[in-house]
């Protein structure tokens, strides 16, 4: 049997498994924050209006790039949530 007590390997499990999730989490906000925009997208996709180039589908959706409320926006396919696009607002200059 291990000298290590029960409750300190359930601790480090649990810390374990967090880890796991938050790495998981931080790749996908690198994903989202990694994507092009809207019109290098539709140039290296030989495209004139935004369609999925895994799918072909034109029903698109879009969520904020951190919380829904965000002003960029992340454009993904409805059919089967391929990452598409993002969406940076223009800069209002005051």
């Amino acid at each position: 049997m291990s000298s290590v007590p029960l409750p300190i390997l359930f601790i480090m499990g649990v810390f374990l498994t967090f880890w796991l999730i938050l790495r998981k989490f931080h790749r996908l906000e690198q994903k989202k924050r990694a994507l092009p925009e809207l019109n290098a997208y539709l140039y290296e996709h030989n495209q004139t209006a935004p369609r999925c180039h895994a799918c072909d589908s034109a029903e698109l959706k879009d969520e904020g790039l951190t919380h829904g409320e965000d002003e960029r926006r992340i454009i993904s396919c409805a059919r089967c949530n391929t990452l598409l696009y993002r969406f940076n607002p223009p800069e209002e200059s005051v």
